[in-house]
C-alpha cells in the first residue's frame, strides 16, 4: 500500500522524455520528473521517492526529502499567506498549506512554527497543522518517574517551557531548571519528574542525583584534557560562567568537582581546576 505524505520505494513501469511512470499501486501511476532522476533509470528499476499531490492533483514524485513527512512534527517557516491559509517551506517546490482553522495561535508571514503534517481526508492533500493537541494521544499517561523520554519544544508558559513527550502528551521544563537556551522545535531527551493527578506532567532535562553529577564530572575532565590539563572555573567562579560552559548549576558542578578531587583526579583552586 502507498501513502501520500510518505517516503516509499517504488518499481519504474515505462520511461519518458519528460520523466519516469512509477506504479503507485494503489494510488495508481505516479509520476517522476526528469528534473528529479540524476541517474539512468530502467523499466522495473525500483527509486525511492516522497509521494505528494501536484498542483493538479496528481500524484507525483520527488527524490527530495522534505523536513517532515505526513504523522511528524517540524519547524516551519510561513512563506506567505491568502485567503485559503499559510502556505509553509518544507523542503519542497510546492509549499504546504496551514489551513485557518488548523492555525493555533493564528500564523504570521515570516514566521516558524512548530506543526505536524497530516492528510486532508476531503482533498487527499497534505496539510500542516499547529493545533497538535488534535493529534496528541487520549489516553492517561503512565510514565515511572525518572522513566527517559523524547521531547520537543512547543512553547512557552508563564512557568517554565511546554513540551511534548513522546510526541503524546503534554509537559513542562520549569524555567528554574533549565541551564541551557531552549528554542521551539529543538528535540532532546529528557525524564520524568512527576505526573500530576490531572494528567499533567513535570518534566527534567538533566538525570537527577549522582547520575547527574557523574555524567557532569564526565564532560568536565574532557573539557580538562581539551584544554592543556587547566580549566578556568573554580569553586569560586562566577555561576553564570559555569552555566554558559556546561549548561548546569554552580551547586552541581561544585559537587562534580568535589567527586572528582576526592577520586584523586584534578586538584582545585577559587578560579580554576588542574588535572593531577
Amino acid at each position: 500500500m502507498s501513502i501520500l505524505g510518505t517516503t516509499q520505494t517504488l518499481f519504474v513501469n515505462e520511461m519518458s522524455n519528460e520523466g519516469a511512470y512509477l506504479d503507485g499501486r494503489d494510488l495508481g501511476e505516479v509520476f517522476l520528473p526528469s528534473k528529479e532522476i540524476d541517474y539512468e533509470l530502467e523499466a522495473g528499476d525500483s527509486v525511492q521517492v516522497f509521494i505528494y499531490l501536484d498542483h493538479a492533483g496528481h500524484p507525483t514524485g520527488t527524490t527530495k526529502k522534505p523536513l517532515a513527512e505526513v504523522g511528524e512534527f517540524a519547524l516551519l517557516r510561513v512563506k506567505a499567506i491568502n485567503s485559503t491559509g499559510a502556505f509553509m517551506d518544507w523542503g519542497l517546490e510546492k509549499d504546504v498549506l496551514a489551513p485557518y482553522n488548523e492555525q493555533k495561535p493564528k500564523m504570521k508571514d515570516g514566521f516558524s512554527y512548530l506543526v505536524r503534517l497530516y492528510l486532508d481526508n476531503a482533498s487527499q492533500r497534505i496539510c500542516a497543522s499547529s493545533n497538535f493537541n488534535k493529534f496528541l494521544s487520549k489516553e492517561e499517561p503512565t510514565y515511572a518517574v525518572m522513566e527517559e523520554v523524547d521531547l520537543i519544544v512547543a512553547g512557552k508558559t508563564d512557568l517554565g517551557y511546554k513540551v511534548l513527550v513522546n510526541e503524546a502528551h503534554i509537559g513542562v521544563v520549569y524555567y528554574n531548571t533549565v541551564f541551557k537556551k531552549l528554542f521551539v522545535g529543538q528535540r532532546l531527551k529528557g525524564f520524568i519528574q512527576k505526573v500530576r493527578e490531572d494528567g499533567k506532567i513535570d518534566v527534567l532535562l538533566e538525570k537527577p542525583g549522582m547520575g547527574k553529577v557523574n555524567d557532569l564530572g564526565e564532560k568536565i575532565l574532557a573539557k580538562l584534557k581539551a584544554g592543556g590539563g587547566v580549566l578556568h572555573l573554580g569553586d569560586k567562579s562566577d555561576p553564570e560562567a559555569i552555566k554558559k560552559t556546561f549548561s548546569t548549576s554552580k551547586a552541581n558542578y561544585k559537587k562534580a568537582i568535589g567527586g572528582l578531587f576526592k577520586q584523586g583526579l584534578i586538584e582545585i583552586e577559587a578560579t580554576s581546576i588542574r588535572l593531577k
